[in-house]
């Protein structure tokens, strides 16, 4: 059997990457199988590195992947038949992993993993353009009846979609007008014990756009640093690559923490990184929260692989009550969710009083995070591919 993965987002390392690795080093057991990527973020060593996988297995394609697989009406067919086929074809087993549109499937079979879909469909698409209602009645209707042709004939290849949470399975539904069913990614952290430390942890990317909000954490430390008992530190870990934009927006996070016990650990190892977290009472993941109300669900959440990390490893969570988050943590049992700063300040000060209570936490975290971990991973993607997930078969 002849497999092939396209990873589309393969700019960075990153939660995608780590479900297509995983899916890579499964099916290669007793396939033959490609990882089709465009080669600018990472080459297959540094993915069986990165993520502790065996690929060894695994051969790699690498291909110049166009950013989009939506076109216009007047690109679609003659694309459809060149770059989409020729990707495709040959396979017994295509599976597109990615945010977007999939691309036309000419292979035997297809099965497309949404991370989250920030394209939709074309009519939607068309129909939320701010053009739209200046074209003309005709113009209007004949896209009304050729993008959902097209778009059947698009997913029809695809006989099952797959989202890595509840929330994105709810925007694939309302977006690509399909069913999706959930298999989480999968999470696997493991660390020596470490001697628990009052410290909070973050984890991300220091980025232009922010939207993890880390300039608002430092903020948020700093107001309650003085309602926490003992000597508190904040440790923000990420990754920061070697853009000028990156590395402008983490001195400035530099200088808005001056002052305040905040440890910055940049592009550090993994071993180092699950260490800190290990050793941490308390993880605080902030995505959305600032606007939790008018946050666009693209920016949310999707699932949590950061938030899973940390529960795995005893670190006591307060998260956004929004995307994904909400499928991970127990309110109150395995941490906590809040719709506010103020909600996670006070929830950390809790935390920070009561010794006894972060023990008993702490430890349902880490039976929770480990209900995410591999086996129930490989469980529903084999049972994705032997045609036994809860979608429809044969396409729509």
């Amino acid at each position: 059997m002849r497999i092939g993965i396209l990873d589309h987002l393969s700019s960075r390392l990153g939660g995608s990457q780590l479900v297509v690795a995983w899916i890579a080093s499964l099916l290669s057991r007793q396939a033959q199988v490609e990882l089709i990527h465009g080669g600018r973020g990472y080459r297959l060593e540094t993915l069986a590195t990165a993520f502790e996988v065996d690929l060894k297995r695994v051969k790699e394609r690498v291909l110049d992947v166009p950013h989009t697989f939506a076109r216009s009406l007047r690109a679609d067919l003659p694309a459809e038949r060149r770059f989409d086929r020729a990707l495709t074809e040959g396979y017994d087993l295509f599976i597109y992993s990615g945010h977007g549109v999939p691309p036309y499937s000419w292979a035997a079979r297809a099965i497309a993993y949404c991370h989250f879909p920030f394209e939709s469909s074309p009519l939607l698409t068309a129909e939320s353009d701010p053009r739209w209602p200046l074209r003309a009645p005709l113009a209007r209707w004949l896209r009304r009846q050729l993008y959902p042709r097209r778009w059947r004939r698009r997913l029809r290849g695809y006989t099952d979609v797959v989202a890595n949470s509840r929330f994105t399975a709810g925007w694939i539904e309302r977006l690509w007008g399909v069913p999706a069913h959930v298999v989480y990614p999968p999470v696997a952290t493991i660390a020596a014990p470490c001697q628990r430390e009052n410290v909070i942890a973050t984890l991300g990317r220091f980025v232009q756009s922010d939207r993890k909000s880390t300039a608002a954490q430092i903020e948020a430390f700093a107001r309650v640093r003085g309602r926490l008992e003992g000597d508190w530190r904040l440790a923000m870990m990420g990754f920061c690559a070697a853009l000028p934009e990156d590395r402008a927006s983490l001195e400035r996070l530099r200088g808005l923490a001056s002052g305040l016990p905040v440890d910055f650990v940049v592009n550090a190892p993994r071993r180092e990184i699950l260490s800190r977290l290990s050793a941490a009472r308390i993880f605080w993941h902030t995505t959305g929260l600032e606007n939790l109300l008018s946050t666009e669900p693209c920016y949310m959440e999707h699932f949590g692989i950061a938030t899973v990390e940390a529960m795995q490893l005893g670190c006591v969570p307060i998260v956004p009550a929004g995307g994904g988050q909400v499928e991970i943590v127990e309110p109150g049992i395995s941490g906590f969710v809040c719709e506010s700063f103020d909600a996670l300040e006070r929830y950390t000060v809790e935390l920070a009083s009561d010794g006894a209570r972060v023990g008993v936490m702490s430890q349902a975290a880490v039976k929770r995070g480990n209900a995410f971990g591999p086996d129930a991973f490989e469980r529903g993607m084999l049972a994705v591919v032997a045609g036994k997930g809860s979608a429809p078969s044969g396409g729509w």
